[in-house]
């Protein structure tokens, strides 16, 4: 069965959220930009929408920060940013495409779109391929 997840609307730098962790319910917070840098997402998304897609991961890495502190309060506040997901960030794109072929795509778009255009190309693509179709 999920655990119980909630979180507040976007802030200014970071979004904070709740997540269990067996019966202990606990407070943590990710930056804007881990959200923004370490996972797939469009310009101008939604910080809750990149949350509510990579939950699973973030709740997890919550839950490897919370273990490492031992025994916790209520008060306890799990802050996660870039540095907790760069192994991710890095293996983001190592799959995709060879840099050779990557730099070659890159000179050929080079001047003709902005990367806010290729940004949301790629988030249709991406939910597209979700979708199955």
């Amino acid at each position: 069965m999920r655990e119980e997840t909630t979180y507040t609307a976007d802030s200014d730098d970071w979004l904070y959220f709740f997540f269990k962790s067996g019966r202990q319910r606990t407070r943590a917070r990710i930056s804007r930009r881990a959200l923004e840098r370490c996972f797939r997402s469009a310009a101008g998304e939604s910080l809750v929408n990149i949350y509510a897609e990579n939950v699973d991961v973030i709740e997890e890495r919550a839950r490897v920060r919370l273990a490492a502190l031992g025994p916790s309060g209520a008060n306890t506040l799990i802050s996660l940013d870039a540095r907790d997901f760069e192994n991710l960030r890095r293996a983001m794109y190592a799959d995709l495409v060879s840099l050779p072929e990557l730099e070659h795509a890159a000179r050929e778009l080079a001047g003709r779109f902005t990367a806010d255009e290729l940004e949301a190309v790629a988030l249709w693509m991406r939910r597209r391929s979700r979708a199955g179709g």
